[in-house]
């Protein structure tokens, strides 16, 4: 009586001793790299853009908060005692109350648009742990004197350095005897910092709160409230208690799901037929498992002939080569990981190498938003993809062994 023991030997026999010709081995091997290829780049390419859509949420939701309190008037009054009753709603982290105006900024004789924000110099210390870096300068004393935070990219538009002046000019002119007349000052640039999204640092200037407050005109008042949870995840259900912190007024709430809504499905979409591409790379490899067991089950046959005169059953021959297809797949499923795993741990460096072959960036942050490169393995679409490669490679054994199983001895040693 045959035993598992006796099909796992015959089917290790028949990986890896070089067949007739040698060409069945060769088969055998191609399947194992066509199957590695296609799971390295299943894994690597949904590592890519998990990380690029955590980095870019991350970066949204490090700008504009997860939730968002706005009035109809533009004033929001009595923020400090709005910002003491949302801090004390459980799961609430932070409260950052702002000013918040579009304007037109000037220095070195060019001009740009920009999006000057109010703020209290502990959300700029916030921020730092959103992602926000310092290229250069501090933020010593920011709140205590008439200096301004840049973007990165601004900075680099306008020729700015630590200790340039900026000048921002007002949305709300001045009326003069004269006429009206555009209200502009100008400021010392106190740090050049790096949001991590590419559009904001080309945008960005952060002002003392008090100074936006003078400068635009304000009053003891607030355009915008941001909110950060400790899980963005719950915001829907903290809704009702923000609402009723901020009591009666002309004021609105949104959360970061309404204001990225566009996006957020984008990245959905993009993330299910980027996994359905690539999945037909790993179903064109599993092909090549079919076709190489169809050419042992011809090159074997009269092996299978003689196991079956010494008693081995068609359902023995059966788990013979469903072991000998799921192994293959198996071997190209473990090349495939390991193979992303040295793509992902070495991604900065891969990146520098193409971009000294080429002499072309790879990645350009004017084009890709994030500003940084890299990889966030979801490991519930590893198994996904593990799943899907072996689940394919076995369905692709299912002919060949069954052929195997229905090969007549008596015909094939008629004619050995």
């Amino acid at each position: 009586m045959f035993t598992s023991r006796f099909e796992w030997s015959v089917a290790m026999r028949y990986l890896f001793r070089p067949a007739r010709e040698g060409l069945v081995s060769v088969t055998t091997v191609l399947s194992v790299i066509a199957i590695a290829l296609g799971v390295a780049a299943l894994i690597s390419v949904m590592s890519l853009m998990n990380g690029f859509r955590a980095d870019l949420i991350d970066s949204l939701l490090g700008f504009r908060g997860h939730a968002e309190v706005q009035s109809q008037t533009r004033q929001i009054r009595d923020y400090e005692g709005i910002t003491a009753r949302i801090s004390a709603i459980p799961g609430v982290t932070s409260v950052r109350p702002y000013v918040a105006e579009q304007s037109v900024v000037g220095a070195n004789g060019r001009n740009a648009g920009a999006f000057v924000r109010g703020l209290f110099s502990e959300n700029l210390v916030v921020r730092k742990a959103d992602g926000m870096k310092i290229v250069a300068g501090d933020l010593e004393n920011f709140d205590n004197e008439n200096g301004v935070v840049v973007g990165m990219v601004l900075a680099r538009k306008l020729g700015l350095t630590v200790g340039s002046q900026i000048t921002i000019f007002s949305p709300k002119s001045v009326p003069t005897p004269f006429g009206s007349r555009p209200r502009y000052l100008a400021y010392p640039v106190r740090a050049i910092v790096e949001l991590g999204i590419h559009q904001f640092d080309e945008i960005f200037v952060g002002m003392p709160l008090y100074e936006a407050q003078r400068f635009f005109r304000t009053g003891d008042t607030v355009t915008n409230i941001d909110i950060f949870l400790d899980d963005p995840e719950n915001i829907e259900a903290a809704m009702p208690q923000i609402v009723a912190a901020l009591g009666d007024g002309p004021y609105g709430i949104a959360s970061w799901r309404t204001f990225n809504t566009p996006l957020l499905k984008a990245l959905r979409t993009d993330a299910i037929g980027m996994f359905l591409v690539l999945s037909l790379i790993v179903l064109v490899a599993v092909f090549n498992v079919s076709t190489s067991l169809v050419m042992l089950v011809k090159d074997k046959a009269g092996d299978i002939a003689i196991l079956r005169t010494m008693g081995a059953t068609r359902k023995s021959i059966r788990r013979i080569f469903l072991i000998v297809g799921l192994c293959t797949g198996a071997g190209g499923v473990l090349v495939g990981s390991f193979l992303a795993s040295l793509f992902i741990f070495n991604l900065e460096s891969i990146k520098g190498f193409v971009e000294w072959i080429t002499g072309v960036e790879a990645w350009d942050p004017a084009t890709r938003i994030v500003t940084e490169l890299r990889a966030e393995v979801d490991w519930s679409e590893v198994s996904l993809t593990i799943g899907l490669a072996i689940l394919l490679s076995f369905l692709a054994t299912i002919l060949p062994a069954i052929l195997a199983s229905r090969t007549d001895p008596v015909s094939i040693l008629r004619h050995e």
